[in-house]
């Protein structure tokens, strides 16, 4: 009994702490303290979404090389024929 109701508050952790995530890499000026923070783009979203990055360093680490040994972004090739 008391198993099964851990069981669902963990897992209710781990959609919320998704939805946050969600929420803060779209909406950061939502967040407290109130700062002037643009939404995260490309990379620096995709390093912070999967944990791999602060939010605050998400972005100067996009803006290095450092990012790129973390992160594989796949190739999306157009057929003109």
């Amino acid at each position: 009994m008391i198993v099964d109701k851990l069981i669902g508050d963990s897992i209710k952790s781990i959609f919320q702490s998704e939805r946050d995530r969600l929420r803060n890499a779209d909406h950061p000026e939502m967040m407290r303290p109130k700062n002037n923070r643009k939404p995260l783009k490309g990379i620096a979203r995709m390093l912070y979404l999967e944990g791999k990055a602060k939010l605050n360093k998400a972005e100067m680490l996009a803006s290095t090389g450092l990012s790129l040994s973390n992160k594989k972004v796949p190739i999306v090739k157009d057929d003109e024929s």
